[in-house]
Formats: C-alpha cells, sequence, structure tokens
C-alpha cells in the first residue's frame, strides 16, 4: 500500500469529502486503509503490464524497436502518474461535493434562472455550457500541468465562459492574463469549497 496514495486519501476523506463522526479512530484507520487499497489495486489492474499503456503505445507507434533505458524509465512513470490520476478522480475526487449550497434560484429540471451572475455561470453546471470547447481542454492542461483534474476542469469552463464573453484568455503560463485568470479560478474554487491541489494534485515522476 502506497503511504502517498494513503495519505492523500485521508486528507481527501477528512478534510473535503467527510467522515462519519461517531466511528471511532480505529474504524477510521480501517476505512481508509481499505479505500487505499482498492485505489493500489485499481492502478496495478490498470497498469496492465509490467510497463503499462504509455510504453505500450510507444511500441504500437515503432513497431520492432524497444525504447532505450531512460524513455522506458520515463514511459512507465508518465503511464503510472495518469493512471493514479485516472483511478483517484474516479474512485475518491469525484466523492467531493462541487458546491454544498444549490445554485441560486434554480428552476426544475435543473435550469438556471436569469439571475445567476453571469460572470460565475462557470461555477454552476446547470448555468454553464456544458463541456468546453476541445482546444480549451487541452490550455488548461498546458496552462496548469501539474495542477489536479478538478482544477483543470474547473479551469477549462472558466476559459468557455471567458470566450463567450470575449475577454482575452491566457495562451502559455507567462502571459500578463495568467495571474487574473488563476487568481479568478482560486477564489471561485475556494467560495465553493473545492479543493486546491493537495489532495488531487498529480504524482510527481520520481
Amino acid at each position: 500500500m502506497s503511504q502517498e496514495i494513503r495519505q492523500i486519501v485521508e486528507q481527501t476523506w477528512r478534510d473535503h469529502i467527510g467522515l462519519p463522526p461517531e466511528w471511532t479512530p480505529q474504524q477510521t484507520a480501517t476505512f481508509l486503509d481499505q479505500e487505499t487499497s482498492a485505489i493500489c489495486g485499481q492502478i496495478e489492474a490498470r497498469m496492465g503490464t509490467a510497463q503499462g499503456p504509455a510504453a505500450a503505445r510507444w511500441k504500437a507507434e515503432n513497431p520492432g524497436q524497444e525504447p532505450d533505458y531512460l524513455t522506458g524509465v520515463a514511459l512507465i512513470n508518465t503511464g503510472r502518474n495518469q493512471i493514479t490520476e485516472e483511478v483517484l478522480t474516479e474512485a475518491l475526487y469525484d466523492k467531493v461535493p462541487i458546491n454544498d449550497e444549490p445554485l441560486p434560484d434554480e428552476a426544475p429540471g435543473g435550469q438556471a434562472k436569469k439571475n445567476v451572475e453571469p460572470a460565475a455561470r462557470w461555477r454552476f453546471p446547470a448555468a454553464r455550457t456544458p463541456e468546453p470547447d476541445a482546444d480549451l481542454e487541452e490550455l488548461a492542461d498546458r496552462l496548469l500541468p501539474t495542477r489536479s483534474t478538478l482544477v483543470r476542469v474547473m479551469a477549462a469552463h472558466l476559459l468557455q465562459a471567458m470566450r463567450e464573453d470575449g475577454q482575452p484568455l491566457p495562451e502559455e503560463t507567462g502571459a500578463a492574463a495568467m495571474s487574473s485568470f488563476t487568481n479568478r479560478l482560486e477564489a471561485g474554487m475556494r467560495q465553493d469549497g473545492q479543493p486546491l491541489d493537495g489532495p488531487g494534485a498529480l504524482i510527481e515522476t520520481r
């Protein structure tokens, strides 16, 4: 069982999802150990082969060749990082409440009424464009490559709203618009009680 993943699981459940207050410390520890073991098992199962999916893709794209040692290590680490993020998102981060408070004046059927502040619509599923443009999802990944999946998803929704409103988008991490974009993103997520990295940050390549 990975102690790094165990720490992520515990912090996410304690700080962002919530544990039953009536549980004893032993019950809590047992539950968190079980959750961690299940997540680690899913990661290993998805690796599939000893080298993982990234190495398999490389070999498929380079038939008859084997990656050199450094390339092989990088492919294994990349594949494990990607799978770790996917499993953590599905098994853990998706359980974090997106917004504990109801959408203001939400109408039956999930349709937001007109008094939802337009500038804040990216925070509300019923008010924003359901799916950001594909190029904006790629831009969010490029601007925030080491941030959590949740942060990058919300960043893509913010970028979508900015595009729709004709606002300049940050095109690279050093762009002038990047600072205000990041501040707006993090302020909105804090207001909604969403976690900013910590639990959810990509696992660093070791």
